[in-house]
Parts: structure tokens; sequence; C-alpha cells
């Protein structure tokens, strides 16, 4: 078959340069460079990588936001973010929008082999090669209620270690769940155990027992061994699903970690709530509510004043339940009736896109961006939201002749404009409707980081936020 594709994004060019001499001893694959978010977008389009080696922190477009719109155009494309600090919140973010897995600052160059070759081993494993079955009774102490048959894998080198990384990782992707979060730790563990397990020339083997709903995995090691202490430290955080003796590991693994829930079905934790009925909406008026009557005028304040209100820190966490329970009925009213904008706002870019002229990107800007930031407006708690799309509708009038002429730019504004009413959608759903959300302002700096990138996309200049520490980039 042909060589499998991968596309490397990174704005440093040693940082790129060492990846690609990394990268050089792969096995069937091609490789390709990007300097930036924006230009593995355009990649993407024209080459069609299987997997994205994909740089966070990066000028023009981000890894963050290039991530979220090549999973949205081609999910089955594998995204591996290069990040050098992996935190809950970005590690949340970047699970939803679909990155697999990820390689951490300073590179481990074995590592960053070992995960690569093991996700294009499953890409090229759907040719069809055969795993090897045996008939034994079960030697997991987890379960002996399995069925009969076994795969083996015998470790003696690099490219038996990468075969069952292959397969650890075709085993989640093939299934529909939420992956990086689970997944990545628990290859790095088996990797790291594979090659303390093989060192001096050593081997060991590995049997895998499987039920509907769990893998059982026994590494049995030519020797008694003494665990790496980051290895302990790893193994300790899944406690008892681990068992260790001597010179036998035996693991149990859950067949699915997490299952992608539907828009309809993504509740967090919401046992307060007795029935599946939304809280009664509270008819008096709120602290909020008299906050944004006597601050109305902070929605249109002067640029210097916007500026602060885009760096406003919301430090206690709001759930979306207790938020919705203290909004008027008549507000909640009018932003549940911004989903009436959102055939306006694919109607008004899709006639954009069939006639680009000056006329209809106003009118976009005018008819729909000035709808949804002028009802937006009326909460206080996303000023910032209202500014940013505010901002970006007078952006884009006072621009409109300039993008218009560049046919490039307008096929890239219109691609962006797509992502960002998605991304409008989901938070108005997941906020006021199914209200499932632990914190309102989850989305809030990656709205900003959109808007503000479009428009430095559009003007050929790169962002440059300052305080930038005081938001959420990634």
């Amino acid at each position: 078959m042909d060589n499998l594709r991968l596309l490397i994004v990174d704005d440093v060019e040693d940082n790129r340069l060492v990846l690609k001499a990394i990268c050089r001893k792969l096995e069937n694959f091609e490789i390709k460079e990007a300097t930036n978010g924006l230009e593995a977008v355009e990649i993407t389009q024209n080459w069609h990588p299987d997997i994205v080696l994909m740089d966070i922190m990066m000028p023009v477009m981000d890894g963050y936001e290039a991530s979220k719109v090549i999973k949205k155009l081609h999910p089955e494309i594998v995204v591996i973010a290069v990040t050098a600090v992996i935190d809950p919140n970005m590690q949340k973010n970047m699970s939803e929008i679909g990155v697999d897995i990820y390689i951490t600052k300073p590179i481990d160059k074995e590592l960053i082999l070992f995960k690569i070759q093991s996700i294009g081993s499953s890409m090229l494993l759907k040719q069809g090669e055969g795993k090897l079955l045996s008939k034994k009774d079960a030697l997991n102490p987890f379960n002996s209620d399995i069925r009969s048959f076994k795969i083996i894998f015998d470790i003696t080198d690099t490219e038996s270690m990468m075969d069952f990384g292959m397969y650890l990782f075709d085993q989640y992707n093939a299934r529909d769940v939420v992956a990086c979060s689970k997944l990545d730790p628990i290859i790095e563990l088996f990797y790291m155990l594979m090659r303390q397990g093989t060192r001096n020339a050593q081997r060991l083997s590995i049997i895998i027992e499987e039920s509907y709903d769990e893998l059982y995995i026994t590494i049995k090691f030519e020797n008694a061994i003494i665990l790496e202490q980051k290895i302990v430290e790893i193994v300790e955080k899944f406690k008892s699903d681990f068992i260790i003796k001597e010179n036998v590991l035996c693991a149990r693994l859950k067949r699915h970690f997490e299952e992608k829930k539907s828009d309809e079905s993504k509740i967090e934790n919401k046992t307060e709530i007795k029935s599946e009925t939304k809280p009664e909406i509270k008819t008096v008026v709120s602290k909020q509510e008299a906050v944004k009557s006597k601050d109305a005028k902070e929605v249109r304040a002067v640029a210097s004043e916007e500026k602060v209100l885009l760096r406003q820190s919301f430090t206690k966490k709001t759930s979306s339940v207790d938020y919705v329970s203290d909004l008027g009925g008549d507000i909640l009213d009018e932003i549940l009736d911004l989903a009436s904008f959102d055939e306006e706002w694919r109607e008004k870019l899709s006639t954009f896109e069939e006639e680009p002229t000056d006329e209809n990107l106003i009118d976009f800007a005018d008819r729909v961006l000035g709808a949804y930031s002028h009802t937006i407006s009326t909460l206080f708690e996303f000023t910032a939201l209202a500014y940013a799309l505010s901002s970006l509708g007078v952006f884009l009038k006072d621009r409109a002749s300039l993008v218009v002429e560049d046919s490039a730019k307008t096929k890239t504004l219109i691609m962006l404009l797509e992502n960002l009413g998605y991304d409008l959608v989901s938070w108005r759903k997941h906020i006021f409707e199914l209200q499932d959300t632990q914190d309102i302002h989850y989305l809030d700096s990656s709205f900003f980081s959109s808007c503000m990138q479009i428009e430095g996309i559009m003007s050929n200049k790169e962002i440059d936020v300052d305080d930038d520490n005081e938001m959420e980039f990634f």
C-alpha cells in the first residue's frame, strides 16, 4: 500500500528539524511540514495526512484551534499534540475536540517513535494481519470466565514493542471513546515496562485475555525486576487494576474508557437534580440583572475599558444550573431565541460563499454577528464574548473589500466563521439548554482567541495579546 502521511506542525524551524530527523526512522511514512496552524489546515485539505504532529503554542493560528478545525473536517486524522505542559483544563478541552494522544517536551525520541509507529501500524493493519491465538486456561487473577483464546506478543526488540503498542491503540481508537486522557498514560506505562524488561537482551511475553468489558494483560518477565520509580508512580494510579508478583505483572483495563456523549446526554454529575426536567426559572429580579442594568453601557465602552472587560477574571466556578436558575425568564428566552439565528448563520455564510461581495459580508456581520453580540451583551458575565463578536463584526465590515479581493482569504474566512458558528451553538446549548457544564466560563478564552485569530489572519498580522497569562490560551 502507499506510505502513510505524517504532517509536522511547529513554528520553530529547529523544532521541525529535530522532529523530522527523529521521524525519518519511521517505516512506511511520507513527511511534510507546516509552520503554523492555518498552514496545517490548508495542507490537510489538499494532502490529507494520516497523522498530524501538532505543536500547541504557535502564531497566526495556534495548535488548539487548528486541531479543532482538522478534527471537525477530517475526524479520521490522528492528531498528536506536542506540548510542554498538560494541565487538566487543557487535557479536557483537547479530549473534547478529538486529540488522540500527547507528546510532552522535552521530547523522548524513542517514545515518540513508539507512539507514532504504533498508530501507523494500527492503520496498516487494516490490510489484514492475523494475531497468534492459543487455547489455555485463564492466566489473569481478575476473571476466569473469559473467552478461550489469547493474544500473545513475544517482546524481544523494538519492532515487537511497536506491534503491541499498535494493538493497544487500535483497541481504543476503533471504539467511540474519549481516549487521550486515559489511553496515553497506559501506552506510556507499557512502553516503559517493555523497555525495562528487554534490557540486556532479555525478553518478555505479553498475553492478552478478553471479556466484553475488559482486557486482561499478563506480562511475564524472564527474571524478577525492580520497577523504576516512574513506573511505580503510574501503576499506583491504577490501584487494584495492577497486580505485581516477582516476574509477573497482571493488569485489568476497561475496553471502554469513556464513551463519547451526544449533546443530548452529556451531563456532568448533576446528582442534585432529582428529575430530567430543567430547574424552575426564578421570575424575581436577580442581583446579576441589577448589575447588568446599572452597567449596561460597559458593553459599548471605549476601547481601553473594553480591553479590561476582556481580562476580567471569573475565579469562582459557576455551574450552568446555578447560573440559569438565577436568570430572569425574559433574558433566558432571548438567549434561547438565538437558535433562530443558527440557520440564518449558515444561510448568510452560504450566500457569501456563492457570491463573495462586500455587501454579503457586511450583511452577515450586521444581521448575524450583530444579533448575537447584542443579545449576549445583556449578560454581564459574557461581556467579553459580546465584545469579541462585536469587534469581529466591525473588523469584517471595515475590511470587507480587502477580504473579497483575495479568494484564498475568502475561503479561509468562510471555514473559520463556520467553525465559530458551531462553537456558539455548543456554548448556548450546554449552558442554557442542557445546563450540563460545571463552569459557565469554560469557553471564554477560546471564543476570544478565535475572534482575534480571524482578525489576525484576515489582516496578515500575528496576534499579540498583552498579559496573555491571564487568559487560557493553548
